[in-house]
Parts: C-alpha cells; structure tokens; sequence
C-alpha cells in the first residue's frame, strides 16, 4: 500500500515540473492545468497517507474539506487562499474543455499558492 500512495506524491512533483516548464515558455493553460494537478495529487498524498483513503473527486473545495479533518491549519489555509484555490480548481476544467486563455500573473499566483502550500504543510508531505 505504501508504494501506491508514494505514487501521489511522485507524479505531483512531475506535474509541478511540467507546470513550470509550460510557465517558462508562456503556455499558461496548461501551466494552470498542471498546477491543479499537482495540488490535487499532493492533497491525495496526505489524505491516502494519513486516513488509508481520499475522495474520488477532483475538487480541491472537497478535499481541503478532508483535510480540514485532520488538522485545523488546512481550513485555516483554505480560507485565506480561497480565491486562487478555486481559480486552480477551476482550471481542470476550463483549461481542458474551454477556450480560457491565463495569464502570466494568474499562472504566478497559483505556483506562489502551490509553493506556500508546500512551505506550509511540508512534514505532512514527507515520505517517511
């Protein structure tokens, strides 16, 4: 069971590279579609690690609601991030299926919120 969530947080760093790299050549939709990505797989790490399950949802409102189960600072997190949470949530779809075009700002600000979200939470994210 251990490789299998380990695979969450492997495939969420490649997915944050990938958001990178489509940043650094203004490919902003994708960049946003990744960083969903990331920040999606990232959640799944710690819930499949910490409960043995996760949501199978791709929205960032609910799993934050799973979070917030756990510890109190991922509520906390969520509501003073929540515009740019929901704008990366909105992103797994409108970067997919829409003509939604971001900008090099918006793309910013959700690398800056996936960042901060690391920062914040990383012993949650360790592989230990």
């Amino acid at each position: 069971m251990k490789e299998e969530i380990e695979v969450f947080a492997e495939k969420a760093e490649k997915f944050e590279e990938a958001a990178r790299y489509f940043a650094d050549r203004e490919i902003y939709d994708l960049s946003a579609f990744h960083i969903e990505q990331a920040m999606q797989l990232y959640i799944k790490f710690i819930l499949a690690k910490e409960l043995g399950y996760f949501p199978r949802t791709h929205s960032l409102t609910r799993l934050f609601q799973e979070l917030g189960q756990l510890d109190e600072s991922f509520n906390e997190f969520y509501r003073e991030k929540e515009l740019i949470l929901k704008a990366i949530e909105d992103a797994y779809i409108l970067s997919r299926y829409f003509p939604r075009t971001y900008s090099k700002r918006e793309v910013e600000e959700m690398l800056k919120v996936l960042g901060e979200y690391k920062r914040r939470f990383g012993e949650w994210l360790s592989r230990d």
